[in-house]
């Protein structure tokens, strides 16, 4: 449905709001057999019986998955629908019904207390080849599970405990209003659709833009975080500076909130990582993600090693803005006022007239898109249209929205939906070309059950960042200015620092963050840790100012799904490597891809490499990913454009 705030997802395809009861009850009354099943479970079983099971539970995960799904996506639109938060609620406690039901089958296959053997294990498991892989790891996970009571009370504990803090995090973040304030000028009007129109222009400025005293202040309410966080990208250095002191400004008024919360999901993450046997909390995670701690060590050793390629970035972007040092607030500006709109009009997109930030629609975000996954594969293009042609996306930010963007994967037998705050960047182009990865990743493994389509998180970067790739590689061929290509070089740098090394800090604060915790630790004393964390990122090359120490409450994965962000590393410099190949290779190399994607998780994520080439506890692989950002950067300092 399109409406005035952009295009509104279908979730009928998810299940119709009416029908929420009737599929609850249906499930309800397929719980009961699954005890049944749990009778009939022995290692001297039929290679058809246990097929039977196994089927059993991947349909009926399906339907609970749609029961759960369904209540998620209305809330991330709207924050306060009270009947989603019930909804959600009731899919949470019939999850946890069918969870306590099939973990006897579980421990069975684990072959807890007597339960399935080696021999049995290996005959079984060949009856249903597509879900061997899963269930092997299943086994392999027995070292770190507990006894079905103690599963029960920790799932149990999850759902009222950890996952409603978080929710709750979103909730208190999602009623933020920002309050913009900039010197009284007629020169920074923006227009809609971008964004609500701030007004002014502070005077000159050293470390800060702060204004006198008696300075003549305008103040503009901004209503959403996507909003406001679009002028982090703006041509002018006070919009810039307003909007991350607006931002953050507000994340401190509500830091003791946000400390709590952190606090206690980091306590609760380590004493399970504890009672599990795990060798640290982010080990946990790393086996979740079915990689080695080594390969992970090696990533982030790697990324810690290539500081300086950003470093030399940093450097020459100081020069291109005036400045002798960059400054934290001006990390995503754009060189030139111009930047966007030229770049966007020489590769085709339509820009919105206005007389200062120029607006991409997102109908034309659509076009560029599909036309580059179109160059690259029918059939990567194919599932990209799927999922807008079915109205499977929300595309534009409105208040009660939560922020960001995602790709809710529901299942093989539903087409992905797509979450966007669509602002007019050219970067929201690129996030939807992100996102839409994510989905035809998929639609490639939709072939697949349930429990195998989905790729770990390792591998669930892939098809989002190769698609960026695509789009940047025909953006830039396209576009003719040397000046327009040395801009897009410049972002395409940014973006990249902010995948990579970002992401990669993250993990170094939340490993040295859960350290401090279980120590004991005050919120003040976490923001500490935090800038000296962006302190070790930047060195002398970057100006921080202090306000950005409260930015870890700001960064919600590190609630919602602890050690985590490694992926987004992991997927950028793997992907860079893949395109490295693919422009080696030309269409010879897209069957590769394709069979990367069409894997899902079936299959050992080293072994899916392997398969092409790859080995990812190699320190040479991952620094083969940042030779394509060398090559970028000596483009930019060589002006060979």
């Amino acid at each position: 449905m399109k409406t005035h705030s952009g295009v509104r997802w279908n979730l009928d395809d998810i299940l119709p709001r009416d029908k929420f009861d009737e599929l609850e009850r249906e499930i309800e009354e397929a719980l009961k057999k699954i005890d049944e099943y749990v009778a009939e479970l022995s290692n001297g079983m039929s290679l058809e019986k246990f097929r039977e099971i196994t089927e059993y539970c991947e349909t009926l995960s399906q339907k609970l998955s749609r029961l759960i799904t369904l209540p998620e996506l209305i809330e991330s639109t709207d924050q306060k629908d009270r009947k989603a938060k019930i909804l959600k609620s009731r899919a949470n406690n019939i999850s946890l019904k069918y969870t306590d039901r099939v973990r006897k089958i579980y421990h069975w296959v684990k072959g807890f207390n007597g339960g399935l053997d080696e021999v049995n294990a290996q005959r079984l498991f060949a009856g249903v080849p597509d879900l061997k892989y899963v269930l092997d790891y299943s086994r392999k996970a027995a070292k770190h599970s507990l006894s079905e009571k103690e599963e029960s009370i920790v799932d149990n504990k999850d759902v009222s405990g950890v996952e409603a803090l978080a929710d709750l995090r979103t909730i208190i973040e999602t009623e933020f209003k920002y309050s913009l304030k900039v010197l009284k000028s007629k020169s920074l009007k923006v227009e809609k659709p971008c964004l609500p129109t701030p007004a002014g222009k502070p005077a000159g400025r050293s470390d800060s833009l702060l204004p006198e005293a008696d300075q003549p202040m305008v103040e503009k309410v901004i209503e959403t975080q996507a909003e406001l966080t679009a002028l982090f990208h703006s041509p002018k250095a006070e919009l810039r500076e307003a909007a991350y002191r607006a931002l953050l400004e507000k994340h401190e008024e509500n830091l003791d909130k946000f400390f709590l919360i952190y606090q206690a999901v980091a306590k609760d993450w380590d004493y399970e990582a504890k009672i599990r046997g795990y060798a640290s909390p982010l080990s946990m995670r790393n086996f979740g993600n079915q990689v080695s701690d080594k390969s992970v060590e090696v990533l982030l050793r790697v990324v810690a090693k290539n500081k300086g390629v950003f470093k030399n970035y940093f450097e020459y972007k100081a020069k291109k803005l005036g400045v002798k040092k960059l400054s934290r607030f001006d990390l995503y500006a754009p060189i030139s006022k111009k930047s966007e709109s030229h770049a966007c009009r020489q590769a085709g997109l339509k820009v919105l007239k206005s007389k200062s930030l120029k607006v991409i629609s997102f109908e034309e975000a659509e076009k560029m898109v599909l036309g580059a996954f179109e160059e690259f594969s029918p059939r990567f293009a194919d599932f990209g249209r799927k999922i807008i042609e079915e109205n499977h996306i929300d595309s534009h930010p409105r208040v009660g929205k939560r922020s960001g963007a995602f790709c809710a994967n529901v299942g093989p037998a539903v087409t992905p939906y797509v979450m966007l705050n669509h602002t007019g960047r050219f970067r929201d182009v690129t996030t939807l070309a992100h996102e839409l990865g994510h989905g035809i990743h998929s639609l490639y493994a939709n072939s697949h059950y349930p429990s195998s389509q989905h790729a770990g998180l390792t591998l669930a970067e892939t098809a989002s960042t190769f698609g960026e790739m695509i789009l940047f590689e025909k953006m830039f061929k396209e576009t003719k200015g040397k000046q327009e290509k040395e801009e897009m070089l410049v972002e395409k740098i940014a973006d990249s620092y902010a995948t990579i090394m970002r992401q990669s800090y993250f993990i170094d604060f939340e490993i040295k963050a859960h350290e401090t915790v279980q120590e004991g630790i005050s919120a003040d004393e976490l923001s500490k840790l935090w800038l000296s964390t962006l302190e070790d990122q930047f060195g002398e090359s970057v100006f921080v100012d202090k306000v950005f120490g409260s930015e870890w409450s700001y960064i919600p994965h590190i609630v919602e799904t602890p050690f985590y962000c490694y992926a987004y590393s992991f997927g950028e410099l793997l992907s860079y490597s893949l395109f490295s190949r693919y422009k080696k290779e030309g269409k010879s190399f897209v069957p590769k891809i394709e069979k990367i994607l069409t894997a899902g998780g079936s299959e050992d994520p080293g072994l899916i490499l392997k398969n092409v080439g790859i080995d990812i506890e190699s320190e040479q692989f991952w620094q083969e990913g940042f030779e394509l950002i060398k090559e970028w950067s000596s483009r930019l300092s060589d002006n060979d454009f």
